[in-house]
């Protein structure tokens, strides 16, 4: 007796819990079988997860029986038994409305199904004819019931109810058994219960946070003798956030962790608040990570007098600038910035903010921050100037990781140039140039040594063309991980019809095969908004993909907003000795039609697709 007979045999002695497990392992056998071709396994495996459906049903599991409904759906479009399935789960949990949405969605794809294939397509009729009774059905109840697509129905469970401090206070005064009870309840309560300590020590707070939410929430974590938290979260209500920011800094409390988000409260204002209270300042001393979101006034100073409070042990400082106006009232000196232990620095401009005010601010803030043994730097939307940014990397000896997006009139070649200098052995790069006018970028002229242990590199908006986009691969020693490459616009990955011009090294289309011997050990490629990627040329890929074979460990492809279609997408994986499997495509904006998608899931060519 073979593993089906055991489960069904099984299943119908009643004994559920033993046919799920025989069943289970059934189905990881088929699609193993199923995965290396044998096309046979197809229905076999569709009833086989329709059988495991059946056990998780009667078990109660609804969850896991409608996921496995769901999987034979996408592995057998035009099979009746996994909607009708499907919509019994909905009906049993009470959710009529998608069991309706089911069967409507299953009844149009078995009419196009056999307006497109006609007689080639078998299709149960009985069970067709059941689906549709199925659907009248529960179209004339809904009919008789208008208001229930507008009642909600009213829950009993006490942790809709309850605040958090509420619900700590109850739980604290239970006992272990009593505890393993409450975890049985269900899966909001087992959530909410391992939570707890997590969400004392860590809590992330409502947005627009109200002075009376916060006063009783300090009192509350008082009440508990809870004195310091890991991480706090706070996003507080504009109108209040002078009486909030007094009663958090004089509250006494210690936090390592601090994200702050103000509306209207600026970083003068700040600053000012933390010199006249002790206990503000400790606790800035005190913190190791701060993320602040906060508009900034321009007084000479910039924010190096904010930045002035924070102690020397804080390894990671996130600054986002929601808006930057220039103070003519109060003029201050800046102040000397040294934070020898920072080791990630993520700088956000929001776009469209004053750019010479922006300018300044950078110029100010950088001459007078020392902070040289930062790893990891992100600039976004951050103007700075050439001697600036030339001036920051050569002190920054450990850098790792660097991202700069849109920093004004800076190109890549200047950046790589700058970073050769101290052969900083960089694991990740990403860079966007900025849409400003600026020179074109070169890196021939740059040693590239130093990217031999770059692990993820990502180019948006760059003026690099292909013969020095294979130098940067080339300087990475086969090392290379992760590639994006968007709207790149003298990366030409096909010549066009109407190009008469003699191909040279500054125009010449992408190789692949020189492409892809240089990154043999990819896992994730993003050709984003690339000149010319067509299904010409996605057809020229996968040839020099299964002449090279390279690169086998490819996970993920992202193809979104280029001007290919299905054909071209289904010929990465059916070209004759393709061994092209991936766990993930996106292809958004791309004309794919529904069935393709479901070629690519149901042959096991994709994990996944999003379009």
């Amino acid at each position: 007796m073979d593993l089906v007979e055991k489960g069904l045999h099984l299943f119908e002695k009643g004994k559920y819990q033993d046919a799920r497990r025989v069943l289970s392992r059934a189905v990881d056998i088929a699609q193993e079988e199923l995965k290396k071709g044998e096309n046979q396994w197809r229905s076999k495996l569709g009833l086989l997860l329709d059988s495991r459906a059946a056990c998780h049903q009667k078990l109660g599991d609804l969850d896991a029986a409608l996921a496995d409904a769901r999987q034979q759906m996408a592995l057998e479009p035009y099979k009746c038994k996994s909607y009708l399935r499907a919509s019994k789960i909905h009906t049993l949990a009470g959710r009529d409305k998608d069991a309706l949405e089911v069967l409507e969605a299953g009844v149009r794809r078995l009419e196009r199904g056999k307006t497109k294939y006609g007689s080639r397509l078998q299709i149960n009729e009985r069970l067709f004819e059941k689906m549709t009774a199925e659907m009248e059905e529960l179209r004339q109840k809904s009919l008789r019931d208008p208001a229930a697509k507008r009642r909600k129905v009213k829950s009993y469970d006490p942790l809709n109810y309850l605040p958090f401090e509420l619900q700590a206070t109850v739980f604290s005064h239970l006992d272990q058994s009593s505890i393993m009870s409450c975890l049985l309840v269900s899966r909001r309560w087992k959530q909410a219960l391992e939570s707890m300590p997590r969400l004392l020590h860590s809590p992330v707070l409502k947005r627009n946070l109200t002075l009376k939410e916060l006063v009783k929430f300090l009192n509350f974590c008082r009440s508990r003798q809870c004195r310091s938290f890991e991480t706090l979260s706070l996003s507080l209500r504009a109108v209040e956030e002078s009486s909030m920011l007094k009663q958090l800094l004089s509250s006494g409390f210690e936090v390592k962790r601090l994200n702050l988000s103000l509306a209207k409260y600026d970083n003068f204002e700040l600053a000012k608040l933390l010199s006249n209270s002790t206990t503000g300042r400790k606790m800035c001393a005190s913190l190791k990570e701060l993320s602040l979101s906060l508009p900034v006034v321009e007084n000479g100073a910039g924010m190096t007098e904010l930045l002035g409070y924070l102690g020397a042990n804080i390894t990671k400082l996130n600054i986002v600038i929601t808006d930057l106006v220039l103070s003519k009232l109060v003029r201050r000196e800046p102040s000397k910035i040294d934070l020898p232990q920072l080791r990630s620095l993520v700088i956000m401009v929001r776009p469209k903010l004053h750019e010479k005010l922006n300018r300044r601010l950078m110029r100010v803030l950088f001459a007078n921050f020392t902070a040289d043994n930062v790893q990891s730097l992100h600039l976004i939307n951050c103007d700075v100037e050439a001697v600036t940014m030339q001036k920051v990397l050569e002190r920054l000896q450990k850098l790792e990781h660097i991202s700069a997006d849109s920093c004004g009139a800076l190109t890549l070649g200047e950046y790589l140039r700058w970073l050769s200098r101290n052969r900083v052995p960089l694991e990740s790069l990403s860079m966007r140039e900025s849409s400003l006018p600026r020179p074109a970028s070169s890196v021939s002229d740059v040693d590239l040594r130093f990217l031999a242990r770059l692990k993820s590199l990502s180019l948006e908006n760059t003026s690099l063309n292909f013969h020095q986009l294979l130098l940067l691969l080339q300087s990475t020693n086969h090392q290379l991980r992760h590639l994006k490459l968007k709207a790149n616009y003298k990366l030409i990955f096909t010549r066009s019809a109407f190009d008469t011009r003699i191909p040279s090294e500054s125009t010449r289309p992408v190789s692949f095969r020189e492409f892809l011997q240089a990154v043999p050990q990819l896992e994730s490629l993003a050709l984003i908004q690339c000149t010319n990627l067509t299904d010409s040329a996605l057809r020229s890929l996968s040839a020099e993909m299964v002449n090279t074979s390279c690169p086998k460990g490819l996970k993920l492809l992202d193809l979104s907003a280029n001007e290919v279609s299905g054909v071209g997408v289904i010929d990465l994986f059916q070209r004759p000795r393709s061994w092209l499997r991936l766990d993930q495509l996106l292809a958004h904006g791309c004309d794919l039609h529904p069935d393709t998608l479901s070629l690519l899931v149901r042959r096991g060519y994709c994990g996944n697709v999003q379009i």
